[in-house]
């Protein structure tokens, strides 16, 4: 019976002893099996399964991967029909898959031999994925963003007309372009980082500049034109006169605009390309700079009546003259008149300005008016102002006998602009503009000193003679 319970014994060690080494075994095959050199079982990169693979066979297939998810290898930055395609290795575009590997094999290898297989059970049952972040080079992004916003930008320019030989000609305006670099850059690199190769539209601040080709194509035709006559041979006022037409010719002035003629002949000035001509000061015609570009205004004025706009700034010249008519001229000082009009109509207009030969033409072009309206301008003299006698002074530099009319005498007389409108030669209204009073202009003549005595004498006998002298 004894023997019987000592063989019982033997054999429950011996099973037992045989469990233990089968659960030493078990643990150690579990243990190696959940901490090898292997990523984890049930651990993925991206959408890749990475279980029980090494470093390097993880890298390999990760990486392969990856490289088939991106559909191009360029990336599209596009404005407008303008395209710029990037090269991805242009800008170092790669997948962090070092850092991901190396996450994912340290997963689970934390803590005590038992804490170790307890998590990778864990994982294993659960799962877990990590993923593959990307990286660029941004300062080499930003370079290439510069380069295109050379391309890229452009200062606003407003559309304009060119009138030659009847021939209406067109330019269209140049939108003002500034590519905002920083911002695309934010743009661009979420869609890097986000793994969109889809085109990236850069982000471009437009705007367009007042006078747009919409806005002046209804441009069509000459709605007046009014011409003067000048000396050529004087060649200083002749340049002046040509300098002031380029400034203003092929003007335009928009509906509510006002034009001023300083502000587009600027400084008169030698820098400024004006020449010394004859200026009118004070009643007398001396030396200045820009002589000639009050025949400019005053044909100008001229033109501007005709075809209907309103003049908001205009004196007349304390002289009559020889190129226009008395009313119909305008001067203009550089520090205190000028000649201004706006642009009452509902279309814009467009100044001509030409020189051939002696003839000064301006021309004020617009929509063509189908009124069958003719607007003309009439002057009448209301009243007309004898000059003093002549004054004659002794110049000791004349010879014996010689005298020099330095200034013929003018009447002065005061006038009145009407502008008038016709329909099928009748008269369909009437307007008083201005009325201009031009002061007489006494005559001088330079005399010998011998003649001087004749003239004194001549003189007196006249008065003697005469009960009112004007």
């Amino acid at each position: 019976m004894a023997g019987t319970d000592s063989n019982k014994m033997r054999r429950a060690v011996l099973i037992f002893a045989a469990l233990l080494v089968v659960l030493a075994s078990a643990f150690m095959i579990l243990t190696y099996y959940y901490t090898g050199d292997t990523i984890r079982k049930g651990i993925s990169i991206e959408e890749t399964d990475v279980s029980w693979l090494s470093e390097v066979e993880a890298r390999r297939l990760v990486s392969t991967r990856l490289k088939e998810s991106v559909p191009a290898k360029k990336l599209a930055l596009v404005y407008g029909q303008r395209k710029w395609e990037v090269e991805l290795d242009e800008i170092e575009y790669a997948f962090k898959v070092d850092d991901a590997i190396q996450q994912a094999f340290q997963m689970g290898r934390d803590g005590s031999i038992f804490q170790k297989v307890y998590s990778s059970v864990m994982i294993s049952r659960n799962g877990h994925q990590f993923e593959v972040e990307e990286s660029f080079n941004k300062e080499k992004l930003r370079k290439i963003l510069e380069s295109i916003k050379k391309e890229c930008d452009s200062t606003a320019k407003n559309a304009e007309m060119i009138y030659n030989n009847g021939k209406f000609t067109f330019k269209r305006e140049r939108t003002y372009r500034n590519l905002d670099v920083d911002r695309s850059l934010e743009l661009v690199e979420d869609k890097l980082l986000n793994r969109d190769f889809s085109e990236a539209a850069l982000i471009v601040d437009e705007r367009k500049p007042e006078i747009t080709y919409d806005k002046i194509k209804v441009i069509d035709s000459v709605l007046s034109s009014y011409s003067t006559k000048f000396n050529r041979s004087d060649i200083n006022r002749t340049d002046n006169i040509k300098l002031a037409c380029s400034r203003i010719n092929n003007k335009l002035v928009m509906p509510g605009e006002t034009f001023s003629m300083n502000s587009i002949l600027g400084p008169r000035t030698h820098e400024n390309g004006y020449k010394q001509a004859p200026i009118i000061f004070k009643n007398e015609l001396v030396p200045g700079t820009g002589g000639g570009v009050c025949q400019v205004s005053s044909t100008l004025y001229n033109s501007v009546l005709l075809a209907g706009l309103d003049v908001t700034e205009r004196e007349h010249h304390s002289m009559t003259l020889s190129y226009i008519s008395p009313g119909r001229d305008a001067t203009i000082t550089e520090s205190s008149i000028d000649f201004k009009f706006v642009n009452n109509l509902e279309h814009p207009v467009c100044i001509s300005a030409v020189v051939s030969g002696n003839l000064l033409k301006i021309s004020i072009l617009g929509k063509k008016n189908n009124d069958g309206v003719e607007i003309r301008l009439r002057t009448k003299t209301i009243g007309t102002y004898k000059p003093k006698p002549e004054k004659v002074v002794v110049d000791h530099s004349l010879q014996y006998g010689q005298k020099v009319i330095e200034q013929k005498p003018r009447n002065g007389i005061r006038v009145v602009l009407y502008r008038e409108a016709y329909k099928d030669g009748k008269l369909q209204w009437r307007e008083k503009l201005t009325e201009d009073y031009y002061k007489p202009l006494q005559g001088i003549t330079k005399v010998s000193s011998d003649l001087y005595h004749q003239y004194m004498v001549q003189s007196m006998a006249e008065m003697k003679n005469t009960t009112n002298i004007q």
